[in-house]
């Protein structure tokens, strides 16, 4: 009897839970069909009704959640409060009366895939929840920062206004407010910029919360800093803390600005001019001339506290154009003798050294873009030089001496970044032993000499590339023998530290320094063959490739332990992954159109870049190999220059830089910005 109402009670559970897990199928089944508000009103009611089903919650949080992601969180603050109440409220119900069983067997309703493996399932939906939950829990905490920041950001604005409010209409003009300035005048003018400055503190926290929430629409959030120029003119009418684009007065500067003018004004201002100019001669002088490590302090010399004074007196003298040229060259200089005379890298040209020199030109040239296009200003401003005819007398005479100053400055700052771009070239070259070709046989005295060597056994070196102060690879033969040798430079002659014959005696025909301590050779024997070395003359490897084709480029992976090779025969590229056992692991064919000049990582594919002469210049096309190593794609960049030896090199996940010759004259250099949507940001012939 007791074992019959056992199976009578557990088939009566059984056909409840059918029957709750069939309604709640059904009110699933028809949300897309039925308006959101009725989906939520059946979800509540079926709630009441199970208050321990674990996924009604679950739908209820999302729900609750996707509500509060619709409204404005500043203008909706009770309703935006309430909902993500109540997200984490339901998300941490579903936690706790989550059945693993339940989210086995309905994996679609933790939004999770329907594996074979269920205990995969489980674990993904019960990850699933507690995400969730998590989350929820960090919204409702960044909401209340989110809050707290934007009204302390309007609270210290306002209190900014007022003061700057205040202070301007306490005089009639600037002399008057001037001739009863004390104490106490600086002291507010001081809390009107640090006012500010607490507005611009919160409202950047404020803009950064706001990312980190869900909301499906939100303020760009972005602050412009308007100038204040005009005494009781500017700096009264309010700002929109609502807007996307948020116009602010920036009160800072003009507390900074004015506190100066209160300390200095415009007594000494012909000899603070005349000094700045000597000053900046001297220095661009040591600059763009010298090996000096030295920088340049504008704010010592007062730059724009002078271009402000000359300003006051007549806002269209050419010597504003002047004189904000000189703070774009000097910072430009600035730029130009770090990276020259104060930052010389030791290490190898390798892909990662060349990246970073790439990334520090494109810092330079945005300088360089600067400084010139302030120079064509001066030439091409119609500016007078009228005013202040006493510093154009002394320091640029004749009719037209400030055009003929910004002529030569152009023509400087052209030679000076040319030669910078001539040395990255340098090192380009470098990497793959590009170097001028030499004749030198060492003597039969020689210590290149190997012990019993004979008296007629010289060493020719063909080409010489040097390392460091301490080594020099020499490659070239020994009787019939090719040979590379690691050498330490003395005061005639070299000592020889190791040497290495390449494999089978073959002839290296491709060298590359990929590593700070390692390099790579390849030749053909046969077949092309390719090894890493050390630069202590150690053997990591020597792996020999399926083909004769010529190698192209060499890639090496440390971490993963591995090097990607490149060959072009006359059937077109292969592209091989070898590991550092010398086992080939891949190997993919492709065409690419033009004549190859380089390739690159990025993230998962590898881009080829190959070159072709056009009617209008030139053309680089990039073929994009995914990580199958199938071409899944390509950008064609046409170029105004007719190249000549382009090389290329990525500088970041943005941008490339492309470096050539121009083709129609020899010793101008071409430096272009490339992005990887096949557009030239920029293309310079210096």
């Amino acid at each position: 009897m007791k074992k019959s109402l056992i199976i009578i009670f557990s088939i009566c559970l059984i056909v409840s839970v059918s029957a709750q897990t069939g309604a709640f199928k059904k009110i699933l089944s028809e949300k897309n069909e039925v308006d959101r508000s009725v989906f939520y009103d059946q979800l509540i009611a079926f709630q009441k009704e199970n208050t321990e089903f674990a996924n009604v919650y679950f739908q209820l949080g999302k729900l609750e959640l996707e509500t509060f992601s619709t409204l404005d969180p500043i203008v909706d603050r009770v309703a935006s409060r309430q909902r993500i109440y109540n997200t984490k409220t339901n998300f941490g119900l579903a936690k706790n009366y989550l059945d693993e069983k339940e989210v086995s067997r309905f994996p679609d309703w933790y939004d999770v895939p329907d594996l074979k493996d269920k205990d995969s399932v489980t674990s993904l939906g019960v990850n699933k929840v507690e995400k969730n939950y998590e989350d929820a829990i960090s919204y409702s905490e960044l909401y209340e920062e989110l809050i707290s920041n934007y009204d302390r950001a309007v609270y210290h604005y306002l209190k900014a206004r007022e003061g700057f409010i205040e202070i301007n209409t306490s005089a009639d003009n600037l002399r008057q407010l001037f001739l009863k300035a004390d104490d106490s005048l600086k002291i507010a003018v001081r809390a009107v910029g640090t006012s500010f400055d607490s507005s611009m503190y919160h409202i950047d926290i404020y803009r950064d919360i706001y990312q980190q929430l869900p909301h499906k629409k939100k303020r760009k959030v972005n602050i412009n800093k308007r100038k204040i120029d005009h005494f009781r003119m500017n700096g009264i009418t309010p700002a929109n803390f609502l807007a996307d684009n948020i116009d602010v007065w920036d009160y800072k500067q003009w507390s900074e600005r004015f506190l100066k003018l209160l300390k200095e004004e415009v007594d000494g201002l012909q000899e603070e001019i005349k000094s700045a100019y000597r000053f900046f001669i001297a220095t661009n002088e040591r600059m763009i001339s010298g090996d000096e490590c030295i920088q340049a302090e504008l704010d010592d010399m007062k730059f724009q506290r002078i271009i402000n004074l000359i300003t006051k007196y007549d806002n269209e003298s050419v010597l504003i154009d002047v004189f904000q040229y000189l703070i774009s060259k000097l910072e430009y200089g600035n730029k130009l003798t770090y990276e020259r005379n104060c930052n010389e890298l030791e290490s190898p040209p390798t892909d990662d050294f060349l990246s970073r020199k790439a990334r520090i030109y494109q810092n330079l040239y945005s300088s360089y873009e600067k400084a010139d296009s302030l120079s064509d200003v001066i030439v091409s401003s119609g500016h007078s030089q009228e005013s202040f005819q006493w510093f154009f007398d002394e320091m640029m005479p004749g009719d037209n001496g400030s055009q003929t100053f910004a002529t030569d400055q152009t023509k400087e700052n052209n030679q000076s970044f040319k030669e910078e771009l001539s040395g990255l070239m340098q090192k380009i070259d470098m990497q793959q032993f590009n170097v001028d070709s030499l004749t030198e046989c060492f003597e039969s005295d020689s210590i290149f000499l190997i012990p019993g060597a004979l008296p007629d056994e010289n060493f020719c070196a063909t080409k010489k590339l040097v390392l460091n102060d301490s080594l020099e690879l020499l490659l070239g033969q020994k009787v019939d023998q090719n040979m590379l040798i690691g050498a330490a430079p003395l005061e005639e002659d070299y000592q020889k530290n190791w040497e290495i014959a390449p494999y089978k005696n073959s002839k290296v025909s491709y060298f590359k320094i990929v590593g700070d301590s390692t390099f790579m050779l390849s030749g053909v024997s046969g077949k092309a063959w390719v090894s890493q070395y050390s630069t202590n003359g150690k053997e990591y490897f020597t792996v020999t490739l399926r083909s004769a084709d010529t190698v192209r480029n060499v890639m090496v992976n440390s971490l993963q332990g591995n090097a990607t090779i490149l060959q072009e025969g006359s059937a077109g590229f292969t592209l091989s992954r070898v590991n550092f056992s010398g086992k080939i692991e891949s190997a993919n064919t492709f065409t690419l159109p033009g004549s190859y000049i380089g390739m690159i990582r990025q993230e998962q594919s590898m881009w080829f870049f190959s070159h072709e002469t056009t009617a209008e210049g030139s053309k680089i096309t990039a073929s994009i190999l995914d990580a199958s190593g199938q071409v899944s794609g390509e950008f064609v960049y046409q170029f105004e220059s007719q190249l000549a030896r382009p090389k290329i090199i990525k500088n970041d996940n943005e941008y490339l830089t492309l470096l050539s010759a121009n083709a129609f004259a020899g010793d101008e250099i071409v430096y272009a910005l490339m992005n990887y949507e096949g557009e030239i940001e920029s293309e310079t012939i210096f």
